[in-house]
């Protein structure tokens, strides 16, 4: 835990480096109804039954969730940047698992499609559980015990 506390700043720059790369990939599909005789062609991708989909990244898919996932990358940088408070920390903690719960909703509805298809979902979900999970432990790191 002392290696963390240390390297805090590291490690949240490899999540922010995670998070952007997974905003560069797919989160859902745009889906269309092709009969199954019919070919998908690129960029669509031939998905269950009749229908075809056209894969959205997560930049493409803010407009479904009013900017959301995109609120912790604004609260890890003042972490990195500035001298670090508890309140930001507590604010960046937050956001973070704000930011988690239109990601799973899109995940849980996604979930009937094969999974390497949404790898721009995936990665950023294993970065929010990261962020959430690393402010945790750096919080807990940090407090002094009670004599």
């Amino acid at each position: 835990m002392s290696w963390l506390n240390e390297n805090r700043n590291i490690v949240r720059v490899v999540i922010l480096a995670l998070f952007i790369v997974s905003m560069l990939g797919p989160w859902m599909f745009d889906v269309i109804n092709v009969p199954a005789e019919y070919e998908c062609d690129k960029p669509f991708v031939r998905l269950e039954g009749d229908f075809c989909g056209l894969p959205l990244s997560g930049i493409k898919s803010f407009t479904w969730f009013a900017g959301l996932p995109l609120i912790p990358f604004f609260t890890t940088l003042p972490l990195i940047w500035k001298k670090e408070t508890p309140r930001l920390r507590t604010i960046n903690l937050v956001a973070w698992i704000l930011a988690l719960i239109p990601t799973l909703t899109v995940f849980i509805t996604q979930i009937k499609d094969p999974v390497i298809r949404l790898w721009g979902l995936w990665l950023y979900i294993l970065a929010a559980v990261s962020a959430v999970i690393v402010e945790i432990l750096v919080h807990a790191g940090e407090r002094k015990p009670i004599n």
